[in-house]
């Protein structure tokens, strides 16, 4: 059935079957995916310039910050171009060959990128989420597992229903366009509190430009919790881990209920301080219920969720 319909979109001529084609993009992608979502393995998403070149300085930290990130535990998805792309999808998988050489099963970088262990790994730790462009025609090489789409938007979708966390590099107008569309997701609660990370040499661009739409209270100073600037890939590779280091998950369900899953319990004094910073305001949850491994929050509605993002660090802070 979903031949057919492809076969009766691609041959279509009229506008109509715009609906039918993002619904059959949405079907396949989840089909791709499903294998990297049921291992629990934590994606994080990697954005930046695809025109940035293999011998800058760019590429060499996204390179190291795929690598570590891998180290860390966690898997990396780009949109499977060039550039800053190609870069971090490249280090995730050097890393994984690497690892193999110093297991011994494999003799050398080169043997092991032919091995069996290494497609497993590369297939679930290297993800590229590609757009159908004229300028960026192919997948790099490094993307194990990968889908193509043709619009943005659904395309954006799985960037969040994937991502556990969000590193923006240095780019063009789609890097920060898939920067401020996460933030303002952040933002409104329209997704989850999650790490959300800028990383450049001299980011006192952005810095500018938070100072300006702070000074004329387009946002507030809250917001700007939600976004961490970094300097370098090490920086941004903990910046992640930090926010995993206690909590495990943050969803958010009907009727405002905010549930964070915690890999361990915590001490009654952290408790205090993570109730105290949610509750500075009038925006604070009716109820905050603690169970074993799991904060609820009920009717939470604040106006910022830079408040809950510093609760939350103040959980990770050992």
């Amino acid at each position: 059935m979903k031949e057919h319909l492809k076969a009766y979109i691609d041959e279509s001529k009229t506008a109509h079957v715009r609906g039918l084609r993002i619904l059959l993009e949405y079907f396949y992608a989840t089909e791709i995916f499903e294998g990297i979502t049921r291992a629990g393995v934590k994606i994080i998403s990697v954005f930046g310039s695809a025109r940035t070149k293999p011998q800058s300085s760019e590429y060499r930290m996204a390179h190291e910050l795929g690598a570590l990130l891998y180290r860390g535990g966690f898997a990396v998805v780009t949109g499977a171009s060039r550039g800053i792309m190609q870069a971090a999808n490249q280090g995730a998988a050097d890393e994984i060959a690497a690892e193999l050489v110093r297991r011994k099963r494999a003799k050398s970088i080169g043997a092991a990128r032919e091995t069996e262990a290494y497609r497993k790994l590369l297939n679930r730790h290297s993800v590229g989420l590609s757009i159908s462009l004229p300028m960026e025609s192919e997948n790099n090489p490094f993307v194990g597992v990968a889908a193509t789409f043709h619009y943005f938007m659904v395309r954006k979708f799985f960037f969040g229903a994937l991502s556990s966390g969000f590193i923006a590099c240095e780019g063009g107008w789609g890097t920060r366009d898939e920067l401020f569309e996460i933030l303002t997701l952040v933002q409104t609660g329209k997704a989850p509190v999650m790490p959300v990370v800028y990383l450049s040499p001299d980011p006192r661009h952005l810095e500018e430009d938070l100072r300006h739409t702070l000074s004329n209270q387009y946002i507030s100073e809250e917001d700007l919790n939600l976004l961490k600037l970094v300097k370098t890939p090490r920086q941004a590779a903990e910046e992640i881990s930090r926010f995993y280091r206690v909590v495990d998950r943050v969803s958010y369900e009907r009727d405002y209920l905010v549930r964070i899953g915690l890999k361990k319990n915590v001490s009654l004094k952290t408790k205090r301080d993570f109730e105290r910073l949610l509750h500075r305001g009038d925006e604070g949850p009716q109820e905050t219920e603690w169970r074993d491994h799991e904060i609820r929050l009920y009717h939470y509605t604040p106006h910022s969720y830079g408040a809950l993002r510093q609760a939350i660090d103040r959980l990770n802070k050992l």
